[in-house]
């Protein structure tokens, strides 16, 4: 679970938020023993099944992450929620198309959560695509990768995610297991 799908979650959160500085974790294996692909023996594991982390970013932020595969209630779900002391912003990938923003400074009679719909020909990445307003799929975002790493190929920018983003989100998971094992907080 922290290798896999955990992982995708601390990619983002590190590109938006920055390098996280420490961690406390849980995780738990549900399932204790399974059929080996190979073998077809049934064998003790060693992987999670779920895991919960609080952790706190070097900007002084907070934040908590949840991962498993037995929510069966949901497909694919993969949320994130951004709380400042002004605003709020929140995405879901079953509405990839929405994002949910609060603004504290709007007037209190309008103040609340508003839907943005980004499929607009102004926001970035749309343009290149059909008729604004029209929805495309999860499946554009690894065409828009191959965009990105060949500008930057051009450009001289190294595309991100790079290798060194990657070790980092290792060194994350890293301490994030040894936080479980150890019920202690980790240094990155």
């Amino acid at each position: 679970m922290t290798g896999d799908l955990l992982a995708h979650c601390i990619d983002t959160a590190v590109w938006i938020n920055g390098s996280i500085r420490d961690v406390s974790a849980m995780t738990e294996t549900f399932v204790k023993e399974r059929v080996h692909a190979e073998t077809g023996k049934k064998q003790p594991v060693g992987i999670d099944d779920a895991c919960s982390f609080f952790c706190h970013f070097t900007n002084g932020s907070l934040g908590l992450f949840e991962s498993t595969r037995y929510a069966r209630g949901h497909k694919a779900l993969y949320t994130l929620e951004i709380n400042g002391e002004h605003a709020s912003i929140a995405w879901d990938l079953h509405d990839l198309h929405r994002l949910k923003y609060f603004d504290h400074s709007d007037e209190s009679t309008v103040r609340g959560w508003r839907s943005i719909h980004v499929s607009d020909g102004n926001q970035p990445y749309m343009g290149n695509w059909w008729v604004p307003g029209l929805q495309i799929g999860y499946e554009h975002s690894f065409i828009h990768q191959v965009a990105d790493f060949l500008q930057s190929l051009s450009g001289g920018e190294p595309a991100h995610p790079t290798f060194r983003d990657a070790l980092e989100t290792q060194r994350i998971c890293d301490a994030v297991l040894a936080s479980a094992r150890d019920r202690q907080w980790k240094n990155v």
